[in-house]
């Protein structure tokens, strides 16, 4: 692993950290973390990709759980929005 790799691993995983604590509690402790995100080329711009990064260490079957409860809650939210919507509730 190249040394600049680990720098922004390290700078990812300790804004992930902070943004915990800050929304969290102060003994909230990170055990892992994914981040997708969605990238384009502006020499290719026909093309749409993602990239997906986790922190070191993050065992395939946790990042695969972390990954199917985030589909989950998503799947969930936009459940719970739309019945909100259809009963007329404020916050859809």
């Amino acid at each position: 692993m190249n040394n600049n790799y680990k720098k922004t691993l390290d700078a990812i995983d300790n804004a992930i950290g902070n943004h915990i604590k800050t929304n969290r509690s102060k003994s909230s402790m990170l055990t892992g973390w994914i981040v997708i995100a969605s990238v384009s080329d502006a020499e290719n711009a026909d093309r749409d990709g993602y990239i997906m990064q986790s922190s070191q260490s993050l065992p395939h079957h946790t990042q695969i759980g972390l990954l199917s409860m985030a589909l989950q809650d998503k799947k969930n939210l936009s459940l719970l929005s739309t019945i909100q919507a259809f009963m007329g509730g404020d916050d859809a």
